[in-house]
Parts: C-alpha cells; sequence; structure tokens
C-alpha cells in the first residue's frame, strides 16, 4: 500500500502543491502544523498504519524529518519494515537494497556531524580555560556556607530563612551538613 505523507512546511511546497504531487494513495496522513513536536500524523502512519513492503511517500525529506537524527531514527524503522520511502521532488526512492544504502551513508553523516558538534565543544572549552574562565558551576562563597549551616545548628531559622539570609539552597546546605 502507498501513503502519503504531508506536513505545512511551505519551504519548497505549500500543502495543496504537496498534495497535488502525490496522487494515487491508499491514504493521506495530513500535520495540522509544521512544528517538530507533537506530530500525531506521522507516529499515526509510523506505529499504526504502515505494514511491511508498504511505500510512503513525501515531497521533501525536510516533510518527514527536521534533523539528520530523527531522518536515520525514521530510515531505520523503514528498513526494518521493509518499506520504501519516496522522495518525489528529488526523483528518490529508498529501500535499503543498495550496499551502500542511503541508511548507511545517513548513519555516517549523523556520526560526522555528533563528532564535529563534540570537538567545537571541547575546542571552546579549552580556549575558554586558556582565557581563565571557569568551568561548570560558580562556587558558593565559603563564608555563605558557613552562616547557613551555623544558622542551621542555631535550630534558631526555618530553612526558608536561612534561604533568604544566605542565598544557599536546601540541598547545597543539606551536602555541607554532610561533610
Amino acid at each position: 500500500m502507498r501513503y502519503g505523507y504531508i506536513r505545512p512546511l511551505d519551504l519548497y511546497d505549500t500543502v495543496e502543491q504537496q498534495k497535488s504531487k502525490i496522487k494515487n494513495t491508499d491514504g493521506l496522513f495530513v500535520e495540522a502544523h509544521a512544528h517538530n513536536k507533537k506530530r500525531d500524523e506521522l507516529e499515526r502512519l509510523l506505529n499504526e498504519t504502515i505494514h511491511d513492503g508498504d511505500t510512503i511517500i513525501v515531497t521533501d525529506l525536510c516533510i518527514l524529518a527536521d534533523s539528520t537524527k530523527q531522518l536515520l531514527d525514521i530510515m531505520n524503522q523503514a528498513e526494518e519494515k521493509d518499506i520504501v520511502v519516496s522522495v518525489l521532488n528529488m526523483d528518490l526512492k529508498i529501500d535499503g537494497s543498495s550496499d551502500h544504502s542511503f541508511i548507511r551513508v545517513l548513519n555516517h553523516i549523523s556520526n560526522f556531524q555528533s563528532d564535529v558538534v563534540r570537538f567545537r565543544t571541547r575546542q571552546g572549552m579549552t580556549d575558554a580555560v586558556s582565557k581563565g574562565k571557569q568551568m561548570g558551576r560558580p562556587r558558593r562563597s565559603d563564608d555563605n556556607i558557613k552562616r547557613a549551616v551555623e544558622m542551621y545548628m542555631s535550630k534558631q531559622y526555618t530553612l526558608d530563612e536561612i534561604k533568604e539570609a544566605t542565598n544557599i539552597s536546601r540541598a547545597t546546605l543539606y551536602r555541607h551538613l554532610d561533610k
């Protein structure tokens, strides 16, 4: 069976243009919004409707997924169920039959992007440390912590009063009491 999936993402085609391009289907799944969260129609298509050997038709990959990772997840799910994904504007059929399948290439691209982000993050942290920046959460003043512990031990103040006076949270206070 052939199912079309449409999302109102007017990057290339409007909803009406997508509908006119996606023809001869056994069902059309149209999202009500373009947001990347709560894509109910896509979830319904992938988890309830589609079966082994079926085809999903979209006009562009960005209609189907919002990130390389999400696209990889969808393609892996499609490969498991032997589903063909047809991308009309790219004249592309993704079926996982090639030794250098689209999914394998996409997996490499996804790993590459993760490595680049990880590398840039580490490089930024190293540069910041070399410029004298402190990494992590700022330390609380030892004087404030000492004062908070003294107030707690005197049993004359509530936790809220201690927090108000010293700006030390309950968790921080308890952590220092345990030492």
